[in-house]
């Protein structure tokens, strides 16, 4: 069989690594490029493959398996219809498109365009692969099986953070938010705060309306209309990755790490423990690593897929309170945004 072919759009910064990762998931990298296309020949000089200056025209004619997107740059930010074409010529050309960011990369401007349409058919997820998953992590693909019995979540502590090489703090952000749907549901209220990696006395920058190109840490406290809660620590700023999460119920507690997981009950007794094999699977590398394999393999575990508006819609309304300081409701946000 023959060794799947990749184009990697990325920077300079990432590219090295990606590059490592792409290899060590039996992927041949055969081309790449960069936003900036001055940047172009550096991303494809340091990779020792092609340069490839035209991201559309590599969706729509390109001879290759898949393409990786690390940094889409303008591309995706705003639902273009252009662009969400490019996604389906990929498509139906049997192109796998996989993203470290998500397309689009903000809420605003979507109603009355096609890719409206697409988060109404729920097809976005098709087009464009949003890599890699915390849901899909192997860790927590155990503590689904013991949450059956668990009883529902009452409150969460999540902590999501990693180097901005291997995931946008725009990306980690929609990333927690979806596993946080999984677990809890959406919030009615979210309530956000932001630090830029500039930020200093007298210099507090605040992002905009896009998870594209955000960087530093956001700390978010979550309120349910049944009383629950969570909250949620992100940062790109790390210089490692690390995923854990304390969960409350009736039934006890149960503490995660990339390790594996402890359920005790509420008299301190252990109901239940998973010891991962190899954690390296649950690191940021070594998911995206097998996320991409399973890509070009083409054959993968029955998942629920990402709900794109809905989980726009909370990563849109954590932005916006970190602009007004006050709590803001997804399903205001996703009312609008869907509207035609």
């Amino acid at each position: 069989m023959s060794q799947p072919r990749c184009v990697l759009w990325s920077n300079p910064d990432q590219a090295p690594a990606l590059g490592e990762i792409l290899r060590d998931a039996g992927i041949e990298l055969i081309g790449a490029g960069s936003p900036d296309p001055a940047r172009t020949g550096q991303v494809a000089s340091a990779l020792s493959c092609d340069p490839v200056d035209d991201l559309r025209h590599a969706l729509t004619s390109l001879d290759t398996d898949m393409l990786l997107l690390s940094d889409a740059g303008a591309f995706g930010e705003e639902p273009n219809d252009a662009d969400l074409d490019s996604l389906r010529a990929a498509h139906a050309r049997n192109v796998c498109v996989a993203t470290l960011d998500p397309i689009p990369a903000t809420a605003s401007g979507i109603a009355g365009t096609n890719f409206a349409d697409a988060l109404h058919q729920g097809v976005l997820g098709s087009f464009a692969s949003f890599v890699p998953l915390i849901r899909y992590r192997p860790i927590v693909t155990e503590l689904a099986s013991v949450l059956e019995t668990y009883a529902p979540v009452r409150s969460a502590m999540l902590r999501f953070t990693g180097p901005s090489d291997l995931g946008s703090l725009g990306a980690r952000l929609f990333n927690v938010l979806d596993l946080t749907r999984w677990l809890i549901g959406v919030p009615s209220m979210i309530d956000a705060a932001y630090v830029s990696p500039r930020a200093g006395r007298g210099m507090h920058p605040l992002p905009g309306q896009t998870l594209r190109n955000l960087h530093g840490e956001i700390t978010m406290n979550l309120r349910f209309s049944d009383g629950r809660c969570a909250a949620l620590y992100i940062s790109d700023q790390a210089p490692t990755s690390e995923l854990a999460m304390t969960l409350a119920s009736a039934e006890g507690q149960i503490t995660l790490d990339a390790s594996g997981f402890r359920w005790l009950n509420t008299s301190s007794e252990q109901v239940d423990s998973h010891e991962v094999p190899d954690t390296s699977l649950n690191t940021d590398a070594g998911a995206l690593r097998a996320g991409l394999a399973e890509l070009c393999a083409g054959v993968s575990p029955s998942r629920p897929p990402i709900d794109y508006s809905s989980v726009l819609s909370m990563t849109h309304a954590a932005l916006l309170s970190t602009r007004t300081g006050q709590g803001e409701s997804p399903h205001d946000v996703e009312q609008l945004m869907l509207s035609m």
